[in-house]
């Protein structure tokens, strides 16, 4: 019997009695909130302008709006007016698809679609109690539906609120009546959320939920809307499946437990968790995070996985014994010798309804010469595989340390994405969750400064084909339900620097902000700064909030930090409605995080490094 064939037999046993199981699992919540104390920590950005109006009672001003910018409230040059969209009943209760496809709308007049831009004033009100209402400028059609609350989230001295929010803005607040269970709200357009949110007064979130506003149901005067159901806010949790521990009976009948002992950590090992099924709660709700299990035992391997806010799924863990038996296996059967036993895995799992997706095909982004290997039900590696089984999962050998994009496809069709982190002696795991049903996004890129509308080539994560914007404004349509996006826009202007934007995939807009290459070269003059090779930059933008910001570095300095007003010009500390501007970031940084100073809310964000590249973000709830 030769050796290869010795330690076949001895591998397959293995592969049969472990397969490991992806669940939905309880969240324990965790209420001590994550205070960064250390300089060298973490930052992250925030751009959006969460745009509100009206403190008065039924006041019938229109709503005003301005492309993003960075909290200059003076609406652009270029104003776009739209007029009055006209929908039938029969129209919005026949459309079951996410917001109003153009075929659905009588348009008069609309030289771009872009955001509506109606009145020159604007005042941003402080959390409203349940008695105060927005309404719209000019009245569509009246919602009400039921209102509930779950989880054991309850009310005592809370402010809460109902709103119609459309690709970020605020468009219209209405009233919640506590003791009939209900709402109504009276919208100005059928398309974005209707959001309810509870916080304190100190301006904690308590409990929120959001509902897209779809397939509306005619009731006489009104239309019935979807249920409400307010829970505990969204939260960070590493979710580890953890398998119940071996027990071994020793000579003298001594019984052994082999049990792991998991160490988890987020914000790139800024916050340690007390117990591996705890949860962090004190963050807005598309934050994004680089979590890490260690087992101290070392029965299994150390994984690296994003986590996203609200994201319940589980991670799986893999013995060290299984994956080194994995790779030895694909070694002696594809007769290939890897470079280094440290080298970075990457794993993943496909899903659909919650299932794992059999017949799925993956590729990582801009590089196609790394195959994937697939394993069968037993979770064995089958070569003869060319895509997944009914188990669901992939794995790629032979990596470097850097960040990779996975894309997956089933009978040639993009399905979903992932981003993956990688590192050396470690698993790199993200789930790829994908729906039957595509939903519609929109992209819209502008001068960060000046709101004007601003025609760029996209390379949008769904979309194989360059995108070419209309106006500023470009759709596209998705299947991917979790994730981090990343945009690439390119100006065909060449003043404007490339820029690489990265948000939570689940937002069905991106808002872009580009920048001029002399702006950040006198930000960079203003202190001094000098070029450092193999680095990029970061551009974060930050709402009306007293803030700090965070490199998940633990080297570098807060010297190459630049913050600027709202206008663009450089500011001498973190100033509220502006932004900051990170230089020399090291490859290899994967996160920033912004906490605010009152509340000590985070704001955090994965993001990919590029030499001499920017990449930006904005944050909004």
């Amino acid at each position: 019997m030769t050796s290869a064939l010795a330690a076949v037999l001895i591998i397959i046993p293995a592969f049969f009695f472990y397969s490991p199981s992806v669940e939905k699992n309880r969240v324990v919540t965790i209420q001590k909130t994550l205070v960064i104390t250390q300089e060298r920590k973490t930052p992250a950005y925030y751009l959006y302008q969460h745009v509100q109006n009206n403190e008065a009672l039924q006041v019938e001003t229109p709503i005003v709006t301005t492309y993003l910018s960075t909290q200059s409230y003076l609406p652009s040059d270029s104003k776009v007016a739209v007029s009055e969209m006209q929908v039938s009943r029969r129209e919005i209760s026949s459309d079951v698809d996410a917001g109003f496809q153009t075929a659905n709308l009588k348009v008069e007049n609309i030289p771009t679609i872009s955001n509506v831009v109606l009145n020159e004033n604007l005042s941003i009100p402080a959390a409203k109690p349940t008695n105060q209402l927005q309404s719209p400028g000019k009245k569509w059609a009246t919602i009400r539906g039921k209102f509930e609350l779950k989880d054991g989230v309850g009310i005592v001295d809370h402010y809460i609120e109902i709103k119609r929010v459309e690709e970020g803005f605020v468009r219209e607040i209405g009233r919640i009546d506590l003791k009939a269970g209900s709402y109504s709200i009276d919208i100005e357009s059928p398309q974005g959320f209707l959001e309810a949110k509870i916080t304190d007064r100190t301006g904690v979130t308590i409990g929120n939920a959001q509902q897209r506003i779809v397939n509306l149901q005619g009731r006489g005067g009104y239309f019935e809307g979807p249920t409400i159901l307010v829970g505990r806010p969204a939260q960070f949790a590493v979710n580890p499946h953890i398998p119940s521990s071996p027990t071994t009976v020793a000579a003298g009948g001594i019984v052994r437990t082999n049990a792991p002992s998991f160490r988890t950590s987020l914000f790139s090992d800024q916050h340690t968790q007390e117990k591996p099924t705890d949860a962090f709660t004190n963050i807005s709700k598309h934050s994004s995070t680089l979590a890490r299990l260690v087992d101290a035992n070392l029965i299994y391997k150390t994984l690296v996985t994003i986590r996203q806010s609200g994201d319940e799924n589980e991670t799986p863990v893999f013995t060290k014994k299984w994956i080194q038996g994995v790779i030895e296996y694909i070694s002696d059967q594809q007769k290939i010798e890897f470079k280094s036993e440290t080298a970075p895995i990457l794993m993943g799992r496909v899903f659909e309804s919650e299932k794992s997706l059999a017949g799925i095909q993956v590729q990582i982004e801009n590089h196609p010469g790394i195959l994937p290997v697939y394993f069968d039900q037993f979770m064995i590696p089958n070569f003869k595989q060319t895509e997944t089984s009914e188990s669901g999962y992939f794995m790629f050998l032979g990596l470097e340390e850097s960040n990779y994009n996975v894309a997956a496809f089933k009978e040639g069709r993009m399905i979903g994405y992932q981003m993956f982190a990688t590192e050396n002696d470690a698993i790199s795991y993200q789930n790829i969750v994908t729906s039957k049903v595509a939903r519609s996004g929109v992209v819209r890129v502008f001068d960060a400064f000046t709101s004007e509308p601003v025609d760029a080539d996209l390379i949008i994560p769904d979309v194989e084909d360059i995108v070419e914007t209309t106006a500023g404004t470009a759709s596209y349509r998705t299947l991917n339900k979790l994730g981090i996006a990343q945009f690439l826009a390119r100006v065909n202007k060449l003043e404007y620097v490339p820029m690489s934007y990265f948000q939570d995939s689940r937002k069905d807009y991106a808002h872009i902000p580009m920048v001029r290459e002399g702006w950040l070269k006198q930000l960079q003059t203003s202190k001094l700064i000098n070029d450092v090779a193999n680095t990029g930059m970061i551009l974060g933008f930050v709402p009306e909030l007293s803030y700090e910001v965070f490199l998940a570095h633990e080297d570098y300095s807060k010297d190459n930090i630049v913050y600027f007003d709202q206008a663009g010009n450089a500011a001498s500390a973190p100033t509220s409605g502006g932004g900051f501007l990170l230089f020399n970031v090291p490859l290899g940084t994967n996160e920033i995080i912004v906490q605010e100073k009152n509340s000590e809310k985070i704001y955090s964000q994965v993001f990919e490094v590029k030499i001499n590249q920017v990449s930006a973000s904005h944050f909004s709830e």
